[in-house]
């Protein structure tokens, strides 16, 4: 079975509960048993890479809010499984029952509509059904071949082989989410094959069976009374039911050594209580190590996530100074700036190595190594922290362990508690943050100062090394020290930064005014005296006065922490709070402060 490049996130969601005689559904069970079931129901959400926003759907089961809108013989049927909870249902979550959505469609799989009309059969008859269950202008049954529609995006949908399946779907076309028709249990029986990572599917059965005891073998479909002199079994076609449920084990088999299957079934009262984590927020993901010859493994393969001003171009570098055997999963929230990235790698003959995650969760599934380049503590902590999407909550998940690199510029506080958050046996963090400006970041001329811990640092920082010599000046990559050295340097060097920019600003409009010609070395504030400088394009480009400002109101926060004495940032930080107030000099580089002088 070939693996989808675009893969699926999928949350279970509560849909009330039901109770079950454990007799009449698998061989050997207590017959006097009588157990309490969850009725599960899944948000599964389709991200595809031309899409800024996923496509959502809702599979499966759910017991209605209302008793009384089951017709009298479901009511009948529901009160031999009582106690039925419907709360908390997945209202709570979403919504639960057609007449709640007023503009989805409703996908249904071959031959549902009929028995809503007619029954299916004698064990269950026309009036078990309602017969407008259903909107007839929203739904659309799968039929056994057939071309549809999707927002406009034509997809032939045509029942195919797959794998040991006779009939399948590809929904969307990539692979991502397959159909499998499922025959036995009643007419339009489906269940879904779902890619949830690059080396995961979740298989949701649905009323395939209702213990997961049969799936494994050590039971079988159970037979009781029907009232009429015979046998019967839950599912209308037992042997079809029997057929379906042997390629399922088929399946699973077929993928041993390439991917981890996981099979869900309706009324597992066992997986619900064992994966309460997985429920709305949370996902079904795990990860095992990619085994499959044309997978990236994750050795080879670097995460990047944060393509703003800085980030976009260090990325770039770092894809042309990776080898060919890497590949380069990127993230970002900007959709737009992904998808120029994909095209402009493309354009430099890279693009077959570099593909699109949507989340740090899904990044540490994927890749050993990841860099993140950030614009703030919240992006940080997200990324990171987030209990559905982060890094952090995927790492018990995944093999080996990891290396972790925060590059952007953020509060040393933050910093620290992203450290203390990661187990050091899953993942070694550093902060790396970049000294530089978006010029520096295109022709690779950034400095980087770097904090690991002390016990680590002989290993990890050799690593470290090899990776941002591809986005800086390999001569300016420092170890500073421990976690959070890196970053009090880096704040500290762009507060000398800030003051002697304001210093020297003052010094040069003296001289300017009073009819001198000034030259610093680097990055002259005064317009004219140097090319390709800031001042020489309208202070355009370079360190904007805002991220100085808040770099060195940083600093000074450093200063109290650590009990120095300043005497010049405030001063410093009135200047450039009135220069931001200004719209002349608001988004420009901070040595913009000269104009600001000599406008006055």
């Amino acid at each position: 079975m070939e693996l989808s490049s675009v893969t699926v996130t999928i949350s279970a969601l509560d849909a009330g509960y039901l109770t079950l005689p454990e007799r009449l559904f698998a061989t050997d069970d207590d017959p006097e048993k009588r157990t309490t079931v969850p009725s599960l129901f899944f948000l599964i959400k389709h991200w595809a890479p031309e899409r800024a926003k996923p496509t959502r759907l809702l599979f499966d089961l759910g017991v209605k809010r209302d008793i009384q809108k089951y017709t009298l013989s479901q009511q009948a049927h529901i009160a031999e499984r009582q106690p039925v909870i419907v709360s908390p249902d997945c209202k709570d979550s979403l919504l639960a029952h057609p007449s709640d959505y007023s503009s989805v469609i409703f996908l249904v799989g071959a031959g549902t509509l009929n028995p809503l009309k007619y029954g299916d059969g004698p064990l269950y008859p026309a009036d078990f059904f309602n017969d407008d269950e259903l909107p007839s202008d929203r739904t659309i049954e799968l039929p056994p071949t057939s071309p549809f529609e999707i927002e406009s995006n034509p997809i032939s949908w045509t029942w195919k082989p797959l794998s040991t399946f006779p009939f399948t779907l590809d929904l969307f076309g990539d692979g991502a989410i397959t159909v499998v028709n499922t025959p036995g249990h009643l007419y339009g029986h489906v269940s879904l094959i779902c890619q949830v990572a690059s080396t995961k599917y979740v298989y949701l059965g649905g009323d395939c069976c209702h213990d997961p005891g049969i799936l494994t073998g050590d039971k079988g479909i159970a037979l009781f009374e029907d009232g009429k002199g015979g046998r019967r079994s839950v599912h209308a076609d037992k042997e079809a039911a029997g057929t379906s449920l042997d390629r399922i084990k088929d399946f699973v088999k077929s993928c041993e050594g390439m991917v981890d299957p996981e099979v869900i079934v309706a009324y597992d009262g066992a997986w619900r209580k064992g994966n309460k984590h997985r429920f709305w927020p949370g996902r079904l993901r795990f990860h095992r190590p990619a085994t499959v010859s044309t997978m990236s493994s994750q050795e080879d393969t670097v995460a990047f996530i944060g393509l703003g001003v800085m980030g976009y171009p260090m990325a770039k570098n770092l894809r042309a100074g990776l080898g060919s055997d890497k590949s380069l999963p990127m993230c970002d929230v900007n959709s737009d700036a992904v998808e120029r990235f994909m095209a402009e790698v493309s354009n430099l003959g890279r693009g077959t190595a570099v593909r699109t995650v949507q989340t740090g969760f899904d990044a540490a599934q994927q890749a050993d190594t990841i860099i993140t380049m950030l614009p703030n503590t919240a992006c940080v902590l997200a990324v990171y922290l987030d209990p559905s999407s982060g890094i952090l909550p995927a790492l018990p998940e995944c093999s080996g362990r990891k290396l972790l690199m925060e590059c952007g510029t953020i509060e040393s506080s933050t910093i620290l508690c992203v450290s203390r958050s990661i187990p050091e046996n899953q993942a070694a963090f550093v902060d790396a943050p970049v000294s530089g400006d978006p010029m520096g970041a295109q022709n690779r001329s950034l400095t980087f100062m770097v904090g690991c811990r002390p016990p680590l640092s002989a290993n990890v920082f050799p690593i470290v090394e090899s990776f941002l010599r591809h986005m800086g000046y390999p001569g300016g990559i420092f170890l500073c020290g421990d976690v959070g050295a890196g970053t009090a340097f880096k704040i500290i060097n762009n507060y000398l930064s800030a003051i002697t920019s304001l210093a020297a600003s003052e010094a040069l409009n003296i001289g300017v005014k009073a009819g001198q010609c000034w030259v610093t070395s680097k990055s002259n504030p005064v317009p004219g005296v140097q090319d390709n400088v800031p001042s020489s394009r309208g202070y355009e480009g370079g360190f904007r006065i805002e991220l100085c400002a808040k770099v060195l109101g940083m600093c000074s926060t450093l200063a109290r922490d650590v009990g120095a004495r300043t005497v010049l940032d405030q001063r410093t930080l009135n200047v450039f709070k009135e220069a931001m107030e200004d719209e002349r000099y608001k988004g420009k580089d901070a040595r913009v402060v000269f104009k600001w002088l000599n406008d006055q």
